[in-house]
C-alpha cells in the first residue's frame, strides 16, 4: 500500500488535515514520491516506530531522550496542542508531558487534525514566536 498506492500521501495525509487539503497542496506533497522507488523512506519510517521494544536501537534512543527531557529543567520545552488532538497534540498527552518532563510549557493552537501545521500554520508560528520571546531566544537567520 505504501509503495504501490502511495497510501500515506494519498489517504493518510488528507484524512489527517481537519480543514481539508487543497488539490494544489496535495500535489506539493506528492511531488517527491512519484513512484514506488521514491516511496521507500515512507515504508521504512513506520517500521522504525518502537513497539514492544523493537527495533531495540530506536527504543533505547526514545528512552534516553525521555530521560534527558525529564532531567533538564534549564532547557525550555514547548508542547503545542490541537483539539481534538492526536498523540502529543492532545491535551491529555500534553498534560502528561508537563508532569513527566522538566521545563515544559503547553499551549493550544486551536482546532486541528493529525497534521496540525496544515490546519494551524499561523497559530503555530505565533506560539513558537511567543515562546522564543519568553525565553529570550530568537530565530536563527
Amino acid at each position: 500500500m505504501i509503495l504501490e498506492q502511495n497510501s500515506f500521501i494519498e489517504f493518510n495525509l488528507p484524512h489527517g488535515v481537519a480543514s481539508g487539503l487543497s488539490a494544489e497542496d496535495h500535489d506539493v506533497y506528492r511531488a517527491p514520491f512519484p513512484d514506488p522507488a521514491t516511496r521507500r523512506p515512507l515504508l521504512v519510517w513506520p517500521r522504525e516506530i518502537p513497539i514492544d521494544g523493537e527495533p531495540a536501537d530506536v527504543h533505547e534512543r526514545v528512552l534516553a531522550y525521555g530521560r534527558w527531557m525529564a532531567a533538564t529543567p534549564e532547557v525550555p520545552k514547548l508542547v503545542m496542542t490541537v483539539e481534538p488532538g492526536v498523540g502529543m497534540g492532545s491535551a491529555e498527552t500534553a498534560a502528561w508531558a508537563k508532569e513527566a518532563f522538566a521545563g515544559v510549557e503547553v499551549e493550544s493552537v486551536g482546532p486541528g487534525g493529525h497534521h496540525a501545521p496544515e490546519d494551524q500554520p499561523d497559530a503555530i508560528g505565533s506560539a513558537v514566536s511567543r515562546w522564543l520571546r519568553r525565553h529570550g531566544l530568537t530565530m536563527a537567520s
